[in-house]
C-alpha cells in the first residue's frame, strides 16, 4: 500500500489543502506519535494482513538536542524502547533492489529510513519517488561515496554534503522532502565533517547493529548476524544496504524474525513547525549494556567502522548497478 510521506501530509495539512483518506489516517498516526500514543498499522491497513509486523510508532527528532548517535561511534543513539528497531538503507536508490526491498517492506507495513546517494538519485530518480511515495523517511549518503569524509578539510566535507541534498533533492521535486539525517560513508568521519553537518542543522547517524550485509556472505548469515546483534542490544538501529542481491534474499526472513521475536518497527522524522518533537528523557538516548547471546548465534558485534577491505566490494556493487554509465566512477564505502 502506497502512502505519502510524512513530510508531505503535514506540509498539506498546513497549507489547509485537501488530504487523501490515507494521508489522513498517517496524519493522524504522526500527531498520535508526536503525543508518544503507538501507531501500530492494523489489518485493514496493510492489505488485510491481522499478522502483519507493521510500524508500532513514529518519533520525531531534533537535530540540534541530538547531533550524532548511533553506539557503533557515539555515546547516544534514538530513544527506542526495549525491543524497538529501526530500519535503514544505505547506498540507493536502484531499479535492481529498491524496489524489490519496497515491496517486501510493504507487504508488512513497516517503514524505514533510506540514506540516498545523490549521483544514484540523479540517475535513478523514479526510483527516489517510489522511496518518498511510500512514506519512508529519507536522508541522505554524500554525493559520489566517497571514503574520505575522514580526511576531508571541513569545506570540501560541505561540499559533497551538500552535493547529495542538492542531487537527491532534484530527483524528489524538493529538497523539502529531505529529512535532516546524514550517514557518512564507511562511516569514517572526522571533526571537521562533524562540523560542517552540524552548521547546515544536520543529525548524523551512525548504527547499533550491522548486518554485514556489504560483505560476501549470504542471505542467511545476513540475517543470523542482524538478530544475533540486535538481541544482544535489544533494541537500536538496523543498517543495511539496498544494493546487494543478499539483502533483498535475507529482508522476508528478517522481518518473519523480527516479528518471531517481538520487535517493533518504528520510523523516525523530523521535528519541524508541523510536527512537535517527541518528549524523551536523557536516559532513554542511551543504550544499556549488551546483554549475553546463546553460543549458537554468538556473533561479534562491531562497535566501530569497519576496515578498509570492505570499500572495494562496495565499489563494485555500485559499478554493477550503474553498469556501462559509470555514473558513481570510484565510489567506496557503506
Amino acid at each position: 500500500m502506497s502512502i505519502v510521506s510524512p513530510i508531505r501530509v503535514f506540509r498539506s495539512a498546513a497549507k489547509q489543502k485537501p488530504v487523501q483518506p490515507v494521508g489522513r489516517r498517517f496524519l493522524v498516526g504522526l500527531v498520535l506519535a508526536s503525543l508518544g500514543v503507538s501507531t501500530s498499522s492494523s489489518a485493514t491497513e496493510c492489505n488485510g494482513k491481522p499478522d502483519a509486523l507493521g510500524t508500532s510508532r513514529i518519533i520525531a527528532v531534533d537535530p540540534k538536542d541530538h547531533p550524532r548517535i548511533g553506539t557503533m561511534q557515539y555515546p547516544e543513539t534514538l530513544p527506542l524502547a526495549d525491543h524497538e528497531v529501526v530500519i535503514t538503507f544505505d547506498d540507493g536508490p536502484s531499479p535492481r533492489y529498491t524496489d524489490r526491498v519496497l515491496e517486501i517492506l510493504a507487504s508488512e507495513c513497516v517503514k524505514a529510513t533510506f540514506f540516498m546517494v545523490g549521483r544514484m538519485a540523479a540517475t535513478f530518480p523514479d526510483e527516489a519517488r517510489k522511496v518518498e511515495a511510500e512514506g519512508h523517511t529519507i536522508g541522505t549518503h554524500s554525493f559520489s561515496h566517497p571514503f574520505t569524509f575522514g580526511r576531508m578539510t571541513e569545506s570540501q566535507a560541505g561540499r559533497e554534503i551538500d552535493g547529495g541534498i542538492a542531487a537527491v533533492g532534484t530527483a524528489l521535486g524538493s529538497s523539502e522532502e529531505i529529512a535532516p539525517f546524514f550517514r557518512v560513508p564507511g562511516l569514517l568521519t572526522s571533526e571537521r565533517t562533524e562540523a560542517a553537518l552540524a552548521s547546515r542543522g544536520l543529525m548524523t547517524w551512525s548504527a547499533d547493529v550491522p548486518a554485514d550485509d556489504w560483505l560476501g556472505i549470504s542471505s542467511a548469515e545476513v540475517v543470523k548476524r542482524a538478530i544475533s546483534r540486535l538481541e544482544a542490544k535489544s533494541r537500536g538501529i538496523l543498517l543495511l544496504h539496498d544494493i546487494h542481491e543478499r539483502t533483498v534474499g535475507a529482508l522476508p526472513d528478517l522481518l518473519s524474525e523480527l516479528k518471531t521475536r517481538g520487535y517493533k518497527v518504528v520510523q523516525v522524522v523530523a521535528a519541524n513547525a508541523t510536527i512537535a518533537k517527541t518528549e524523551t528523557t536523557s536516559e532513554q538516548w542511551r543504550l544499556p549494556p549488551a546483554r549475553a547471546v546463546g553460543a549458537e548465534e554468538n556473533v561479534p558485534v562491531a562497535e566501530a567502522p569497519l576496515s578498509a577491505a570492505a570499500p572495494v566490494k562496495k565499489a563494485a556493487a555500485l559499478r554493477r548497478i550503474e553498469g556501462s554509465s559509470g555514473c558513481l566512477g570510484g565510489a567506496k564505502g557503506f
